[in-house]
């Protein structure tokens, strides 16, 4: 199938809850960002007359779930579900399940997160482990992970005016507890901004760290739709959640080098599998990788690195069945830095199927 890939923005707070702007402020930076969708996913807050095509971005709402007594914890995007699911009270099984009952992906936000010492943020972790039904999770959430690397004064200021020497990728600990659910069963991974356009002082420097331009264009999630736009609503917003149940795509840190283009193919002598799809075969596969600039690309079986390749691409035969996935680094200011990571393709050996 020819797919057509789109690139997006997903966990963005507005003024409905603790973010400073508008909706269409926020369609103002995806525009002048060059993104094709945003979702808006403010705390407990569901304003779905929000949505609609702003130009060129096709702006989508969502919402993100916590329960009010346990705000630091248990954080879920509910995307696609159609309605307001602030009201649902209980646990975060009884959340998920909510979702999950509209038709809409439960994606877990933050999963893993940090606040360096001189940062004075909350930690938001996801705490209760023992859930399920769950599409996917925010593998890499930009804003928790630069909190993170604010350790002093010094480092604030620093990051605050250069923002990009500070982020190196998802933490090392969530990729380990990706690949551990991807033991059990196909879990998609996002990128969440989650912006808020905030403004920060320190003595009389009052800045705005990462407004809604600067987050529309660093951490994005690329999809690849089965249709191009119509300039429908309803119709694209299908295919935009389409896509993401399908995990029809991977992660991109525009902001370090364009991700536009970049390829993981499965090839079995008949088909072509990509990014989320699941491949039965009885017999060897080729891996195919293809990105838009020099990169460090690994491939990765079960959460091990099986091949390895400096350049744009990437080829690999395969017989042994297993999750693969891809992750592609690149070199800025004399550190490797987390660029590309893409949905796995899951291998399943069967016998009985054509060649």
């Amino acid at each position: 199938m020819q797919y057509h890939e789109v690139c997006g923005n997903i966990h963005i707070h507005t003024i409905h809850s603790d973010g400073t702007g508008r909706v269409a402020d926020v369609a103002r930076a995806a525009q002048q960002a060059s993104l094709d969708f945003a979702i808006i996913t403010d705390h407990n807050a569901y304003h779905p007359e929000q949505a609609g095509w702003y130009g060129r971005t096709l702006i989508l709402v969502g919402e993100e779930l916590h329960d009010p007594a346990r705000p630091h914890a248990n954080h879920l995007l509910a995307l696609g579900a159609g309605r307001d699911l602030a009201p649902v009270e209980g646990t975060l099984q009884q959340r998920i399940d909510a979702v999950r009952a509209t038709g809409g992906l439960a994606f877990l936000a933050h999963p893993i997160d940090r606040s360096g010492s001189y940062a004075d943020e909350p930690e938001i972790h996801w705490v209760d482990r023992d859930v399920n039904g769950f599409h996917g999770l925010e593998l890499w959430n930009y804003m928790s992970e630069f909190k993170s690397h604010v350790r002093s004064r010094l480092t604030a200021l620093l990051f605050a005016h250069w923002p990009i020497l500070a982020m190196r990728g998802p933490y090392p600990e969530t990729l380990q507890l990706w690949d551990s659910l991807l033991e059990r069963e196909m879990i998609y991974a996002i990128a969440g901004s989650d912006a808020h356009a905030k403004s920060y002082a320190m003595g009389p420097i009052r800045r705005t760290v990462f407004s809604y331009g600067h987050l529309l264009r660093a951490a994005n999630t690329h999809l690849l739709l089965q249709e191009p736009w119509s300039r429908s609503l309803a119709h694209d917003e299908a295919l935009v959640y389409e896509a993401l149940a399908h995990g029809r795509g991977f992660i991109g840190y525009d902001q370090l080098a364009p991700t536009q283009g970049t390829q993981l193919l499965a090839e079995d002598g008949t088909n072509d599998y990509t990014f989320g799809e699941t491949v039965h075969t009885p017999g060897q596969i080729w891996f195919r990788v293809q990105i838009p600039a020099r990169g460090s690309i690994r491939l990765l079986q079960n959460g091990a690195p099986v091949a390895v390749s400096r350049g744009r691409s990437l080829a690999y035969k395969v017989d042994t069945p297993g999750v693969y996935r891809l992750e592609v680094y690149r070199r800025y200011m004399g550190r490797q830095r987390g660029w590309i990571f893409g949905n796995p393709i899951r291998i399943v050996r069967n016998e009985n199927c054509a060649g």
